[in-house]
C-alpha cells in the first residue's frame, strides 16, 4: 500500500505563507522601556507583487512573552481584500495609540533579537498572575507561526546573529531621556522584574538589582512616584561624584499596594540627557491597607454629563465628536466606553507621575441615556466639553451639570455598575 503525506492547504495555521512572500518591514514602537512593543511587519509576494502579508505583534518583557499575535493577507482581487486590510490598521492603531510611543522602523534581524527576547517568557512554566487553558494555546499557535517567519527570514539570509540584544532594545527606546524620565523608566523595569531593560539604563549589576527590596514583592507596576532632588551632603553618593534625588513610591502587585522610599543616584545632574542609575538605597517598603493604598492612588475627577435622546443612544458615531474620531468604544456593563490617550509617553517626564496621567481622557455613553465626560485634568475636561458642545450632536444634548470630585471617585463605579445613573450616585446639596 503506497504511503500518504499530508499537505497543509492554505487555509491552514500550519500552511508557511511566509514561503510566498518577502521580507519588506517591520516598523516598531518605542516603547521597550515600558516593558511592551508592539510590531507591524510587512511582506510582498514573491509572484505577485501587488499581494502583502502582514503580521501585528505585542510583545511583553514581563510574563508573557507575545500577548497578541494576528496575520493579515492582503491579495487584490479578493473578497476579502479590503477587510483584511481594513481590520491590521484597526489592530495596528489601537496598540500604537494606547503605548503612547513613536514609531520607528527597525531591520529585521533586530526585529527577530527582540523577539526571540520575548519568546522565554511564552513558556507554560512562567508564574504568571492570570492564565488559563486557552491563553497557552494561543501562545502555543503564535509560536508556531513566529518559527515559520523565522525559518523563511533565514533563507532569505536574515538572522538575528548580526544584532546584539543591547542594540536591539537600544533601537526600540527613546533617544534623550530626561532626569525623571530615566527614574521612572527604572523603577517601572525594576520592579517589573524586567532586569535586561533596567540594565540600559544603570551600571547596577544584575545580582544588586535582583536582590534590592523593591523586587522583593515580585512582579509590581509603578502607580505612583514623587521625586525630588537631595544634595550630596545630605545624601553622600557611594562613588563621590553621583546626584542623589529622593523618591516615594507606591506599587501595585500581586498581593497588594505597596509603598516605598529610597535614595537614588544618577551620573549626571537635572539637566543631564541620558544619565545612568548608579546607586539605590532603600529606606522603606511597606504593605498598604486598601484605605491607605486608595489615599495614594487617589486622583481628582472633573466630570460633565448630558443627558442624550434615545434617537441618538442607538447607532451613536463618536466620530462625530472630535476627540473620538478614531477612538474604538470598549463594551463596559453600564454602556459604551471610550478612553481618549495621549500622543506620547510625556507624562513619564514628571517628578509626580502617575499611571493613569497617559490618558487625556474618557466618554462614557450608559444604556440610562447619559454621555459622561471624565479627566483628572481641568484642561482637558474643559476641552472635551467644548468639542462635545460643538459637536454635530450638540442639538441633542443637554448639559445636566458639571462636578469635580476631590475625595469619592465615582466614575470607575458608574462604568461597572449596570443601569446606573450619575445622578443616583450624587447626593443634593444639604442633605
Amino acid at each position: 500500500m503506497p504511503g500518504f503525506t499530508v499537505v497543509e492547504g492554505r487555509l491552514s495555521e500550519k500552511y508557511n505563507h511566509f514561503e510566498e512572500y518577502r521580507f519588506v518591514s517591520c516598523q516598531a514602537t518605542a516603547t521597550r522601556l515600558m516593558g511592551v512593543i508592539a510590531l507591524k511587519i510587512t511582506w510582498r509576494g514573491k509572484s505577485r507583487s501587488r499581494s502583502y502579508y502582514y503580521q501585528v505583534i505585542h510583545l511583553d518583557y514581563s510574563e508573557y512573552g507575545i500577548d497578541e499575535y494576528l496575520e493579515f493577507e492582503c491579495i487584490p482581487g479578493r473578497d476579502d481584500y479590503a477587510s483584511n486590510k481594513e481590520d491590521m490598521n484597526h489592530y495596528w492603531n489601537n496598540f500604537t495609540s494606547v503605548m503612547g510611543g513613536s514609531v520607528v522602523e527597525i531591520t529585521a534581524d533586530a526585529m527577530l533579537r527582540l523577539i526571540e527576547m520575548a519568546v522565554p517568557l511564552a513558556a507554560d512554566d512562567i508564574d504568571r498572575e492570570y492564565d488559563d487553558r486557552e491563553n497557552s494555546e494561543f501562545r502555543h499557535f503564535a509560536l508556531m507561526r513566529l518559527g515559520l517567519m523565522r525559518d523563511e527570514l533565514a533563507a532569505q539570509g536574515v538572522t538575528s546573529a548580526t544584532c546584539s540584544p543591547e542594540e536591539a532594545m537600544r533601537a526600540v527606546m527613546p533617544d534623550k531621556l530626561a532626569t525623571c524620565e530615566t527614574i521612572n523608566y527604572f523603577i517601572m523595569r525594576l520592579i517589573d522584574h524586567d532586569y535586561d531593560a533596567a540594565e540600559m539604563i544603570s551600571t547596577i549589576p544584575r545580582s544588586d538589582m535582583k536582590n534590592s527590596p523593591l523586587a522583593e514583592p515580585g512582579i509590581q507596576t509603578l502607580i505612583r512616584s514623587r521625586i525630588r532632588k537631595s544634595s550630596q551632603s545630605t545624601d553622600p553618593p557611594a562613588d563621590g561624584v553621583s546626584y542623589p534625588y529622593r523618591v516615594r513610591i507606591t506599587t501595585l502587585g500581586r498581593r497588594g499596594y505597596y509603598h516605598s522610599s529610597f535614595v537614588i543616584y544618577l551620573d549626571g545632574d537635572y539637566k543631564t540627557r541620558n544619565a545612568k542609575v548608579t546607586q539605590l538605597d532603600v529606606g522603606t517598603l511597606v504593605k498598604l491597607s486598601e484605605y491607605e493604598s486608595a489615599i495614594q492612588v487617589s486622583q481628582k475627577e472633573y466630570i460633565t454629563v448630558f443627558q442624550c435622546p434615545d434617537k441618538i443612544l442607538d447607532g451613536f458615531n463618536g466620530s462625530y465628536i472630535a476627540p473620538l474620531a478614531g477612538v474604538e468604544p470598549a463594551i463596559v456593563p453600564n454602556g459604551w466606553l471610550y478612553t481618549i490617550f495621549k500622543k506620547d509617553n510625556s507624562h513619564v517626564n514628571k517628578s509626580d507621575y502617575r499611571l493613569g496621567d497617559d490618558v487625556y481622557g474618557y466618554a462614557l455613553l450608559t444604556i440610562g441615556g447619559e454621555l459622561i465626560l471624565m479627566s483628572n485634568d481641568v484642561n482637558a475636561i474643559t476641552s472635551l466639553d467644548n468639542a462635545t458642545i460643538f459637536s454635530l450632536y450638540s442639538p441633542y444634548l443637554e448639559v445636566t451639570g458639571r462636578y469635580l470630585l476631590d475625595h469619592t471617585p465615582v466614575f470607575h463605579t458608574i462604568c461597572h455598575t449596570a443601569g446606573v445613573r450619575f445622578e443616583d450616585l450624587i447626593e443634593p446639596a444639604g442633605n
